[in-house]
């Protein structure tokens, strides 16, 4: 009996062997995801409503001078830039859009931030630290909680 059982093990350990040499490779994760949540009052610059204490992350940014653009298009205006890389720079949320490609990078992910010249806009993922071409942000999130039925508050202009 022993020898039998012995015979089982050695069979389930080669198996399982052989198993993780056939896996297929796991996906890469953003190793450096948003983080530090913080506070802060946003007001939409083009009706004035206030948001008081939305919460955002920070992002570490690949450079400095990142562009952000007007909508979630490369062909959209820039309407300013990040000039600080690093986890200098704070974001709203995250959405998808059209792709954007910076030499063999590409990411189809933008996040909402105020550009350092005080307008709002959307910042390709591509500059985003970690991650794989395509991927969202581990630690910044879609919009959420702004679903409802029949009367719907309206969307924060960050989102739109």
């Amino acid at each position: 009996m022993i020898h039998i059982k012995h015979g089982l093990v050695t069979a389930a350990v080669a198996l399982a062997g052989l198993a993780t040499l056939t896996a297929p490779v796991a996906q890469a994760t953003d190793n450096v995801p948003c983080h530090s949540t913080t506070k802060r009052d946003l007001t939409d610059p083009g009706t004035g409503r206030a948001w008081p204490g939305t919460e955002v992350k920070f992002c570490n940014l690949t450079r400095g001078h990142v562009p952000v653009y007007a909508t979630r298009s490369p062909g959209a205006a820039v309407v300013g830039y990040l000039e600080q890389g690093g986890a200098a720079n704070w974001f709203v949320t995250e959405m998808k859009g059209q792709t954007f490609r910076d030499g063999s990078a590409e990411n189809y992910w933008w996040a909402s931030t105020k550009a350092d010249n005080g307008r709002w806009g959307w910042v390709p993922e591509v500059y985003f630290a970690g991650g794989a071409n395509n991927e969202d942000d581990a630690g910044l999130l879609m919009p959420g909680g702004y679903t409802c039925a029949n009367v719907c508050p309206p969307l924060p202009f960050w989102a739109r």
